[in-house]
């Protein structure tokens, strides 16, 4: 019955024009038959839910043929195949699991995203998450993998990385393997996409593959998750991948704040088994800055350096996480490097700043650099007013009201706060 099934199998791709039907019958499986049964009834079994009804119209033909081959009557049925676990577990890490994914303002939506799809998976879907290098996107993304096969170990989890898939799916079909990829892709109960922002440099024909998979999840209803460094009104993407991710959710992990930071320390300490005085945590702590990979990077550094039995005293550490700190403030910051570190990250020209444009762009950076020359400089308000060329001293009153403002109540305008602040190694949170 085998070898009948195989050339029935050939004939039936050789006159199929239909890419679903050739795709079922490449999932089909005949199951071995057992003592005693009947040889006239077969039972195949598939892999994907999308094709069982391609199947059944497949039926008539399938017995048709291998009646006539075989000699005998011929029935056939189709089933799923009972799930054995998660078939491809390899990309998944544990160890970065919800549990370790520290909560605070810069992710407590995406935070809150993430437990839902993992309680209700497709209800919120397709879910996008955007964010800044380092800032965990990387971590959720394989904390809700995580998390789902741990609720539902049935659960398959298919990885596309977007920096490997346009080179693999050229190999594959210089090899002729296309369907063979169409099928790896799409068995899947949850599709995740990492780096999608690589759609940008990909060729037409990937981004059409890539949505037919991306599609055939979202048609059946099952969940998929996303990650990008930029939203997606950034991307310049078509209208048929726009509609798509509007129907979803899109959410963005923001850089960590100085609480977000201690967190990330702490669990990162803990993690690794890293053997830190509280005094020394409350060290770095006070100083610590930049986003959770470059925490890690810090605490993986200290803990290679200690299990080579070298000690950690105040000197060493300030020597080897030099990059990841603040630098000490010795006395007032001088108003000169205050302006030149907001032209260098606002990207606007000195003679701009000491201007009288208007414009939101250069004012708000004016603004900026006069707040903080009043509270960081060893200037009054009318020398302040002098170092920036203002008439007098009001204008600088109204610039330190503003920005006091903002900080209150702009989460976007904190984070350059932020940014020009550590430049200057004056955040103190």
């Amino acid at each position: 019955m085998e070898d009948a099934w195989s050339q029935t199998k050939k004939e039936l791709q050789r006159s199929a024009k239909d890419s679903n039907v050739r795709s079922c019958l490449q999932n089909l499986r005949p199951v071995p038959l057992k003592k005693g049964s009947t040889s006239g009834h077969l039972v195949f079994e598939l892999d994907d839910a999308a094709l069982l009804q391609t199947a059944t119209k497949l039926k008539g033909p399938i017995q048709s043929r291998l009646s006539t081959i075989t000699q005998q009557s011929v029935s056939v049925e189709f089933r799923l195949a009972q799930k054995k676990g998660n078939r491809d577990p390899s990309w998944i890490r544990p160890q970065l699991d919800l549990e370790r994914f520290c909560e605070g303002k810069a992710n407590r939506i995406p935070l809150m995203a993430a437990r839902n799809i993992v309680e209700q998976p497709g209800k919120v879907n397709p879910l996008l998450i955007s964010g800044d290098t380092g800032t965990g996107k990387s971590h959720l993304l394989n904390a809700i993998a995580c998390e789902a096969v741990r609720k539902r170990p049935e659960t398959r989890c298919t990885l596309i990385r977007m920096d490997d898939f346009p080179s693999h799916f050229g190999e594959q079909i210089l090899k002729g393997r296309n369907l063979a990829l169409k099928n790896r892709f799409r068995r899947g109960d949850m599709l995740f996409i990492e780096d999608f922002q690589a759609v940008r440099g990909a060729s037409p024909n990937v981004l059409d593959e890539l949505y037919f998979i991306f599609n055939s999840y979202y048609e059946n209803g099952r969940q998929i998750v996303v990650t990008s460094d930029v939203p997606v009104k950034d991307l310049s993407i078509s209208s048929r991948w726009l509609s798509r991710f509007l129907s979803g959710l899109q959410v963005r992990l923001e850089n960590p704040d100085v609480e977000l930071r201690k967190r990330i320390l702490k669990q990162k300490i803990q993690d690794t088994g890293l053997n830190l005085g509280n005094q020394s945590i409350g060290k770095i702590l006070e100083r610590l800055r930049g986003n959770a990979r470059d925490i890690e990077a810090a605490v993986n550094r200290l803990f290679f350096l200690q299990s080579g039995g070298i000690e950690l005293t105040d000197e060493l550490l300030e020597q080897q996480l030099e990059e990841f700190l603040s630098p000490r403030v010795e006395g007032p910051v001088k108003p000169e490097t205050i302006l030149e570190s907001i032209v260098d990250i606002c990207g606007i020209s000195r003679e701009e700043i000491l201007g009288n444009s208007r414009k939101m762009e250069v004012a708000l950076p004016r603004h900026l650099a006069m707040y903080l020359a009043v509270h960081y400089s060893d200037l009054n308000k009318s020398a302040v007013a002098r170092f920036f060329q203002r008439t007098d001293h009001s204008t600088v009153i109204h610039a330190e009201r503003k920005i006091a403002m903002k900080l209150q109540k702009e989460p976007s305008f904190q984070h350059l706060y932020r940014q020009v602040t550590e430049r200057l190694g004056i955040n103190r949170g």
